[in-house]
């Protein structure tokens, strides 16, 4: 598990939580939404910029993918950002209350996938 980021399914819902280490979220939504979601974030054709172009054009083109999953609870928006960068890609979360979470893309996936919907 990575660290800062647990989750446990009940049913058709999971229940994310995220802490950096001195405050924590819980965050309830539909675990078919979050898989749909992180699948949406592994779609092909998101544009990649060298480490050197992303220095000179930093507001060129985005380097990332985004997609987002309505809340059952609290009420709000997640959203989720595969981001590449030079090194293992990121994935983040934005929570309703603007706080985000970083955490390396393949361990959170791979911590993830055995409790979501196929």
């Amino acid at each position: 598990m990575p660290l800062g980021l647990s989750a446990k399914r009940k049913g058709d819902e999971i229940e994310l939580v995220l802490s950096d280490g001195t405050a924590e979220e819980r965050l309830r939504m539909w675990a078919l939404e979050l898989a749909e979601a992180l699948a949406r974030l592994e779609a092909p054709g998101y544009p990649t910029m060298d480490p050197e172009e992303l220095e000179d054009e930093p507001d060129d083109v985005p380097n990332y993918n985004t997609a987002a999953v309505e809340l059952l609870e609290p009420e709000g928006v997640l959203t989720l950002r595969k981001v590449k960068v030079p090194g293992p890609d990121l994935l983040e979360f934005t929570t309703p209350a603007g706080s985000v979470y970083e955490f390396e893309w393949r361990a959170a996936k791979e911590y993830l996938e055995p409790l979501l919907p196929r």
